[in-house]
């Protein structure tokens, strides 16, 4: 359970979202968006407390749900990376390995490769990470994306308490990588059987 201020700090971090998918209903301790024009089954925006020495931070995620097309999609875990050390340069999805995937999964991060417009948008991209996976458990493949706007961050000592804002360009942005992730691997086409 969060608490008060950190809720209102949610509230007014999701107003954007709401703007453009319209009004959320609250879910535990965050908001469920309306998908009927969406790629997803289920689309939430919540916090993840991160505790610090003096303080914590409620950082923002947002998941969004899709069934797969196929009947026994691998079990694939893709991050957003960008090349360049000291300068953030061009966005690519990789594999992350799994330590029970057998299957390498390979087709996906080239299939979000491939596409010009999602590439560049997420060049424009501030987040901390951004994640595509199938889960096993739940059957569904799920994005996450945690941006740097949208925190409430609470400190003891000095006091102190603020709301980070997320920008409504970033949100615009976020919801576009966000759909078309969610469009590319809805598309893919199933493995011809031998």
């Amino acid at each position: 359970m969060i608490e008060a201020k950190a809720f209102q700090s949610l509230q007014t971090n999701v107003q954007h979202f709401s703007e453009l998918l319209g009004e959320p209903r609250k879910e535990g301790d965050g908001f469920a968006f309306p998908t009927n024009d969406l790629p997803f089954q289920s689309l939430c925006i919540g916090y993840e407390i991160e505790r610090k020495f003096l303080g914590k931070i409620h950082v923002m995620v947002l998941e969004g749900k899709f069934l797969p097309k196929e009947m026994f999609p691998p079990s694939e875990r893709m991050e957003l990376r960008y090349s360049g050390f000291f300068r953030k340069g061009r966005p690519f999805f990789t594999s992350v390995p799994s330590k029970k995937a057998k299957d390498s999964g390979t087709k996906t991060p080239k299939i979000l490769n491939d596409d010009p417009s999602l590439v560049n948008a997420c060049w424009k991209l501030d987040v901390e990470f951004l994640k595509v996976f199938f889960d096993p458990g739940e059957k569904v493949w799920k994005v996450q994306m945690r941006p740097y706007g949208g925190s409430f961050i609470k400190i003891v000592l000095p006091p102190l308490q603020y709301n980070v804002l997320l920008s409504r360009e970033q949100t615009e942005i976020i919801l576009s990588v966000m759909i078309r992730i969610g469009e590319l691997i809805a598309r893919r086409k199933r493995p011809e059987r031998e």
